[in-house]
């Protein structure tokens, strides 16, 4: 993440550079043919397109205001299992999400409770506006793996769809998932993860309900 966003910026830099020659330079083509000069209104006008296009990348967009919606403190309703036949494994916990960096990405403290251990988990929610998706990288005391996931936004964006893979240490191969994230209103919302069992057949591994706090007084 950090070696693109250098890349990025030092191409922009070098462009810029080649856009606005310094007075005096008289780079030549192929045979000594002297290249085709464009005027200052041309070079004005190309520097300040990629500037703009930098900027649309760089700068949180409209689709970092549907992330607004998770921010804030949050209580948990967990409900998992770890096949579709297992029991149901539920437990209580609490979120907090906030923005960072500029509002470009919300940072995830996520207490689940006792899933039969304590489970805790970090996240990290954004929008990529270079593929135009939702992503998010998910860790937790279950697991020495980092996950990743990109999504899209459904239903009028009162939803995003994501999939992404993990390891899974039963069979030493990665799996694929699916879920989705629900908003039920401005104070809830539902996110609900499915995965393949053995027979092939998708059930639903993890729900999580989050049910905004009230503020404290």
């Amino acid at each position: 993440m950090i070696s693109r966003c250098l890349y990025g910026c030092l191409s922009l830099v070098l462009v810029l550079a080649t856009v606005a020659d310094p007075p005096g330079t008289t780079p030549e083509g192929p045979q000594g043919t002297q290249p085709e000069r464009v005027g200052p209104a041309d070079e004005a006008a190309d520097a300040e397109s990629l500037v703009e296009t930098w900027a649309r990348y760089a700068m949180p967009g409209p689709h970092h205001k549907l992330l607004e919606r998770m921010a804030g403190e949050w209580s948990l309703r967990v409900r998992y299992r770890m096949t579709a036949d297992s029991p149901v494994v539920e437990s209580e916990g609490t979120c907090r999400r906030k923005w960072i960096l500029g509002r470009r990405f919300l940072l995830e403290e996520f207490d689940g409770g006792e899933l039969g251990l304590p489970f805790q988990a970090l996240a990290i929610y954004g929008y990529d506006s270079f593929v135009g998706k939702y992503t998010s990288v998910w860790v937790d005391t279950m697991s020495t793996a980092m996950t990743a996931s990109q999504g899209v936004c459904a239903e009028a964006c009162e939803r995003i769809d994501f999939t992404g893979r993990h390891g899974d240490p039963w069979t030493g191969t990665t799996r694929a998932s699916r879920g989705h994230t629900r908003f039920v209103g401005e104070d809830r919302h539902v996110l609900e993860l499915f995965e393949a069992g053995a027979d092939g057949r998708e059930f639903m591994i993890l729900e999580i309900t989050y049910t905004r706090r009230p503020p404290v007084e």
